[in-house]
């Protein structure tokens, strides 16, 4: 509920506080008086657009303030996400400066303007003439009906949702897939032959050295045979004229080891010396071994060589070394497996994708059919209510038509069903479209009758109507005013109105005035009481005001019968 707004430099008013209470209450003033300006301060206050040329003239800025009671579970729900400690009670505040930049508070904390209209539909609604043009739009009578359905209905639709949102991403992955699968089929074939071309070499970890090392053996076998050769030939052939140098040192051995028999000190030097002889009788017999292996082998050289241009091939285009080589093979194979389950996966898609439209398609009836019963009650109650407001004779239907998803078997955002109002306002007549045949003062009527409707399980704790009384006058004007009065009964109710009688049904009355004073227009308001609200009332019925006129008479007696003053 509104509690208290308080304006600045805000279009013509330079300075404004309003107190507000629960119930049905009117703002009254002459035409052009302002009386739109306050509403449109609060519609800034509930996330509405805002613009630079809202700020009064000469100012660098327009400030609004409001003060909310607040007790709705989404809106507490709301301000608990965003950190902002609040009891009942909310104070926004918005500033719009001439930079084009908002200011936005809740409870002194910084917010965005979404977030203002995020929090708006919970703290208050504004209904104007626009908005009952909006019953001439069909597009938005699938919302009007939905909303009359209540918490259960909102969650079948809710539901309706999560299965459309689930159908739309599976489409939407299957379609990314075929979208994808020529550029996806040549990835494939160049991964193919490049895990093939690599399976191909078979190559080893640490293969590329050792064929190195043989090829620079096998390159250099001539010199490799000589050296050998020559080494072998000191150690086994004789030494000149005399002995070989194996047999030197086993003479000198021999020698030794006698003498060590009269000295011990000579024990291990002779041992040292028999373990020399036995490594270069070792070293002889290995050498021979080695220059056994050293046949000339030309084939070998070519097949290493051939099998090293190989790995160089392949390092050219994989990797450095064989080991990056063989890692560059097993990421392309992974890759490869990948695509190759794609295949797979879209007929899994598939799969989920019928599953989802049945899904789809199970919920969409269950909300057929709540709306089927929705649309009989809210006929009912509009058609109550229009009674009410002296449209005795007038059908409401909210007609279905279907969207086809059925038919094309692709789920729609808002079910199987569109709704269309269609009304006859008199007897004999058929039902027609509300843009064809229904006038001004029959389209406030009927927004009025719904917003009534919708006042049943609509949360909404404050509804402000601005003007929506185009049209109509006399005694529907009356039933109006009391239709009013009933909804304030159970909402925080705000009309601006140019009617007098239902300016008298309103518990509170605040009139809006506009004056010139050094140059300057400004716009007050104030709230009436006693003897002021018959006075303006007398203004609305056209008098001038003296006490001893009829029509003050009978504004006294308009206030009389709407608010018993």
């Amino acid at each position: 509920m509104l509690r208290e707004i308080a304006i600045h430099n805000f279009a013509l008013v330079e300075e404004l506080e309003l107190s507000f209470y629960s119930g049905f209450s009117v703002l009254t003033g002459e035409t052009g008086a302002g009386k739109s300006i306050i509403i449109d301060a609060l519609g800034l206050l509930l996330g509405k657009r805002a613009s630079t040329e809202m700020i009064r003239t000469g100012a660098e800025s327009c400030t609004v303030q409001g003060v909310f009671a607040v007790h709705d579970e989404e809106a507490s729900e709301l301000l608990k996400e965003w950190g902002i400690p609040a009891d009942d009670e909310v104070v926004i505040s918005r500033e719009v400066s001439a930079n084009g930049r908002n200011r936005c508070r809740i409870n002194g904390k910084l917010v965005s303007v979404s977030q203002l209209a995020q929090l708006g539909p919970c703290l208050a609604e504004i209904v104007g003439q626009h908005d009952s043009q909006s019953l001439l739009d069909p597009n938005r009578h699938l919302e009007f009906l939905d909303a009359f359905g209540g918490e259960d209905h909102q969650m079948d639709l809710d539901k309706l949702s999560e299965a459309y949102q689930k159908w739309t991403a599976i489409h939407g992955e299957l379609a990314h897939l075929a979208g994808d699968e020529r550029e996806r089929n040549r990835r494939m074939d160049l991964l193919r032959f490049q895990v093939e071309e690599i399976a191909a070499a078979q190559l080893t970890p640490g293969e590329e050295e050792e064929l190195v090392a043989e090829r620079k053996r096998l390159a250099n076998l001539n010199r490799l045979r000589e050296a050998v050769e020559a080494a072998h030939s000191l150690l086994s052939e004789p030494l000149g004229q005399g002995d070989s140098l194996v047999r030197q040192l086993n003479v000198a051995q021999a020698e030794l080891s006698r003498a060590s028999s009269f000295d011990d000190e000579l024990t291990p030097l002779a041992a040292m010396l028999a373990e020399a002889v036995a490594q270069v009788e070792e070293l002889g017999r290995e050498l021979w071994v080695y220059l056994d292996k050293l046949e000339a082998d030309p084939q070998r050289l070519d097949d290493v060589e051939s099998r090293l241009d190989t790995i160089d091939n392949l390092k050219r285009k994989y990797g450095d070394t064989v080991e990056e080589i063989l890692r560059f093979a097993q990421k392309a194979q992974e890759e490869l497996e990948f695509l190759e389950a794609s295949t797979e996966r879209g007929q899994e898609l598939e799969k989920q994708l019928g599953a989802a439209w049945k899904a789809w398609l199970t919920q969409a009836q269950v909300v057929r059919k709540g709306r089927q019963c929705i649309a009989r009650e809210l006929e009912a109650q509009v058609e109550a209510q229009l009674r009410d407001l002296n449209m005795t004779n007038t059908r409401f239907v909210a007609a279905f038509e279907g969207t086809g998803a059925e038919s094309r078997q692709r789920p729609v955002r808002e079910g199987l069903e569109r709704v269309q109002f269609l009304i006859a306002p008199n007897v004999g007549e058929d039902l027609k479209p509300l843009a064809r045949i229904a006038s001004g003062g029959e389209l406030s009527r009927l927004m009025l009758a719904i917003k009534v409707s919708l006042a049943q399980v609509d949360a909404v704790p404050t509804i402000v109507f601005d003007e929506i009384d185009t049209g109509i006058g006399g005694q529907t004007a009356g039933r109006l005013g009391e239709k009013l009065r009933e909804l304030g009964a159970s909402r925080q109710v705000l009309c601006v109105t140019h009617l007098p009688v239902i300016a008298s049904f309103g518990a509170h009355h605040y009139a809006v005035a506009k004056a010139a004073s050094q140059g300057r227009t400004t716009v007050s308001a104030h709230e009436l009481t006693g003897e002021e609200r018959v006075r303006e009332l007398t203004r609305m019925l056209g008098g001038a005001g003296e006490v001893n006129t009829a029509t003050y008479a009978h504004a006294r007696e308009l206030l009389a019968r709407g608010c018993g003053i």
